[in-house]
Order: C-alpha cells, then structure tokens, then sequence
C-alpha cells in the first residue's frame, strides 16, 4: 500500500483529458472494460484505453474481469450494429435497462431473456438454464457499459464543439445585446440568447434519469464476475451523481456522515494539445513521488486499522500541512489561472465496501476487501 493506486468507477473509458490531471496524483489507474482488447486492427472505437499516452507508461491500465473469448467478435459485431443502425434497435434496447434485470422476468416475447437472446443470435442450447441466465445478465450489464461508452463519446464531442464558441460568440452576443439597448427594442427580446447558451452547455453535463444507478450495477456486475490483479483499497469516480449514490447508501446503513480525510484541488483542464504537457505531468509527479508514497502509507494504514472511527483530525493528522504543500506545488507547475481547479475530496466508509453500498455482493467472495474503504471524488 506505498503507492497510490485506484481503481476508477463506474465509467469504463477515460479521455486524455480526463486521465492528465488525475495523473497528478494517482500513481496507477485501474479501468475495467466490458470487453478485452484483441489486435491493434480491430478494437472498435478510437477511445479505447490503449491509445491514451499514459497507458503506455503504465499509469491506466485496463483489466476485464470475465473475457468473452470465442465470443467476442460477436459482441463486437453487436456493438457496431448498436452504433451505425441505432434506430433499428432502439425498442428492444429500451427494455434492457439494469432496473429490470432485478424484476422478475417476464413471460411474453418482450422479456429481457427472449430480446437479449435475440440479440445474440441465439445462446448456447446445451447450457445449463442457471448459467444461460447468469451469462445473459453479464451480456446485459456490458451492454449497457458499452452503450454508456457511446453516449459518453458523442456527448463530450459535443461539448467540445460548444467549448469553441465560448470565446468569439460570446462576444457578439454581448455586442448584439448593446447594440438592441442602444436601440430602443430590449423589451422586443424577451430571452438572453447568452444566459441560453449557458444554459444549454450546463444542460450537457447532466446525467439522464436513471442512468447513473443502472450504470453503477452494471459496473459492479461485472467488476464481481471474475479476478482482478488489484485489491483496491482506494476507489475514484469524477461523476458526482454516482458518489452522491454511495455516499447517501452509507450514510442510511451506518448511521454516520462519511469522513472527509482529505481535500486537494486537481487542474480542471490540461490539453493534450501542449506537446509538452506529459513532460511537465511526469515531472510533477517525480517532484511528489516522496511525497505520495509517504501520503499513501498514511491511507493504505487507515483502511485497515480497527481503531474506532473518531475525530477526523485524528486520522490523518498531517492533512493539512499536506494539502498546503499540494496547493503550493501546483500552483507552482499549474497556475489556477491558466489551467483552473476543480476539487478532489477522499472519503473514509468505514465498515463497507462499494460492491456493497450499490446493492449487489453476489460473487464478493472473489474480491477480498480491506476494513474500510476510501472513496475518492474528482467532480
């Protein structure tokens, strides 16, 4: 436990522009995906982990906990349909949500059973109806891990695209504004065309109803379905939606708020684009590398200690020299100014587990689990 190692929930892609700042410091992140690499030649999307540069490097390395093996290609072939033939698919898609695999199922054609079975042409006759079963909801829970990584690609490019109007538009809405003032005819414009815009871009961000709890069971599906060469102790998501889940789930079974341990601020944004930037974020790193391996002592003891939980200060009693350094540091290399903050809160749940706090442990026998758990939110 010398080393800050996490494992990142419940997205199963991350962009370069997510994975910089948390480069900062993490030591390693851990992603699971739904579904395992094969040749260069054939991963199907350009996001795929493999092509973000720190990969390379060893800071995000993927893992997919039950490999689909012969049956990969057919999912793949699935996944393509999904993305060019939306439309076709969209019917049958809508019924296979992670809030109905816990329904009883259904006896009609429109069962989640009978469309995820037509879907994959069929499964194997000779399988046993429990394992058909079992096999059926982890084809289930990739998909919708799949289609989240779709809906995530297309929105953030979204995003981008509205990002580049921030600067030049802006400025002639302003001036369009002057110009209907000077003009006599404010009262005409019954909207601000500028509060819309801020509006529409705040709108983007906002997860659909729904979707972030059936995206946390899928997620958690499959991470119990199989080995992982990690024990995480420390557990990172940068979606608010989803800590709130947790953390209102542990606070309902324990009793207790959740522990703030520490709070740090990370750099809203580093581009990609500065041929530079891994440079200066390997740099960064190797100036606090002391300094995280002593940080990650201090945690990885917390996590597994049986003293009482008690008064905050007590339990990491360098917390605040230690984020006055941090913030000192990166000022230093990141200047709020040029690259912006946004913060990174690390919660001690005593007593739990994530697998636990979503609601499903089945298979947990598999994944041996600390004390307590550290929960990490960058949002």
């Amino acid at each position: 436990m010398n080393t800050l190692d996490t494992l990142y929930f419940p997205d199963t892609g991350l962009s370069v522009r997510q994975q910089l700042p948390l480069a900062l410091f993490f030591n390693t992140i851990h992603l699971l995906q739904p579904v395992e690499d094969g040749a260069q030649e054939d991963r199907d999307e350009p996001s795929d982990p493999g092509s973000y540069p720190f990969t390379e490097l060893g800071f995000c390395q993927v893992h997919t906990p039950s490999r689909l093996g012969a049956d990969r290609d057919r999912f793949l072939h699935l996944i393509h349909d999904i993305r060019n033939k939306k439309d076709a698919y969209v019917e049958q898609l809508s019924y296979l949500t992670l809030a109905s695999l816990s329904a009883p199922a259904s006896r009609g054609d429109n069962s989640k059973q009978a469309i995820l079975s037509s879907l994959l042409h069929g499964m194997d006759q000779d399988a046993d109806a429990a394992d058909e079963q079992a096999r059926l909801a982890l084809w289930q829970a990739r998909l919708v891990l799949k289609i989240a990584e779709i809906l995530d690609q297309e929105e953030e490019e979204l995003a981008l695209q509205l990002a580049a109007i921030d600067d030049h538009e802006i400025a002639l809405f302003r001036s369009l504004q002057g110009e209907i003032r000077e003009s006599g005819e404010e009262d005409v414009v019954e909207e601000d065309p500028f509060l819309e815009l801020l509006a529409l871009k705040q709108k983007m961000n906002q997860p659909r109803p729904g979707m972030i709890r059936n995206r946390l069971r899928a997620w958690n599906r499959l991470y119990l379905s199989g080995p992982l060469p990690v024990n995480p102790w420390l557990w990172t998501t940068r979606r608010q939606e989803a800590a709130d889940i947790l953390l209102e789930q542990y606070e309902k079974e324990s009793g207790q708020a959740p522990i703030s341990v520490l709070q740090l601020e990370l750099p809203a944004r580093i581009s990609q684009e500065n041929t530079d930037v891994i440079r200066e974020v390997e740099r960064f790193r190797a100036g606090m590398q002391a300094d995280l391996q002593e940080l990650a002592a201090i945690l990885g003891k917390l996590v597994t200690t049986e003293t009482p939980i008690g008064d905050p200060a007590l339990l990491v009693p360098q917390a605040q020299a230690w984020q006055e350094m941090w913030r000192f540091r990166l000022e230093s290399s990141f200047p709020a100014s040029q690259y912006g903050r946004t913060p990174l809160t690390i919660y001690l749940l005593a007593e739990t587990s994530v697998p636990a706090l979503i609601g499903e442990t089945q298979g947990q026998e598999m994944k041996p689990s600390n004390r307590h758990v550290l929960l990490a939110v960058c949002a």
